[in-house]
């Protein structure tokens, strides 16, 4: 009985030792018998993990974030055919409550809200681009005569001033002071000359890019404000 005391007291006492932190030559993370554990990064190794990682790491949501060129171009598409849209069920509601034609005068009242956003829309129409050289030129002949379609109106026309006003809006949509607009600098053409430019700006991944199309963007604003 003296004995196995003994031993069992000396096998505990060399486990012991064995397992102290002392007599293990492996670093911390790992046990002695070669079974292996991880360990929580200290806080400089941490930090330098993290600053490795977060470039990449933003750089990779940002493309993520950024949209495609399709839906992009689905937007300008959507953006297209909503102001179409209202400004074709503008003109249809307010067709038969037109004021006399004047061409010195304004269609809508510039003193209300509406009146002055019915008639920025209507001007934004890009149904106007669809009107030929010839059309525009045969619509500004008909406000040139205007005084003479008023005192005798023709039998196929049932509102002459409501003729008049539309017959306006495509002479001015394409032509300035008589001169003739490119279409891509024309009010009309506002939504759909643009709109892709602001898309293709959303969508550039590089400096030059960004830079170019925000000239671009730039010149058609400045055309479209001569």
């Amino acid at each position: 009985m003296w004995r196995i005391g003994t031993n069992y007291s000396s096998l505990s006492t060399r486990s012991t030792r064995f397992l102290s932190p002392k007599s293990c030559s492996a670093p911390p993370s790992a046990t002695c018998r070669g079974k292996a554990t991880v360990s929580a990064p200290s806080s400089g190794s941490s930090s330098t993990f993290a600053s490795r990682v977060e470039p990449s790491s933003l750089a990779s949501s940002a493309d993520s974030a950024r949209p495609s060129i399709v839906h992009s171009l689905l937007a300008v598409c959507a953006g297209v055919t909503t102001v179409s849209t209202v400004a074709a069920v503008v003109e249809q509601s307010t067709g038969n409550d037109v004021p006399h034609f004047d061409v010195n005068a304004d269609r809508f009242d510039q003193n209300t809200f509406q009146g002055r956003f019915s008639k920025m829309l209507l001007s934004c129409d890009p149904r106007l681009l669809l009107y030929s050289s010839e059309e525009v030129q045969q619509a500004a002949e008909l406000v040139y005569n205007a005084d003479a379609l008023i005192a005798c109106p023709p039998e196929a026309v049932k509102n002459i001033h409501r003729t008049l006003w539309e017959a306006h809006r495509i002479a001015s949509s394409g032509t300035n002071d008589g001169d003739p607009v490119p279409r891509p600098f024309r009010m009309s053409g506002y939504v759909p000359f643009n709109g892709p430019i602001c898309a293709a700006m959303v969508c550039s991944s590089g400096t030059p890019s960004l830079l170019f199309f925000n000239w671009l963007n730039q010149s058609q604003n400045a055309g479209v404000n001569y």
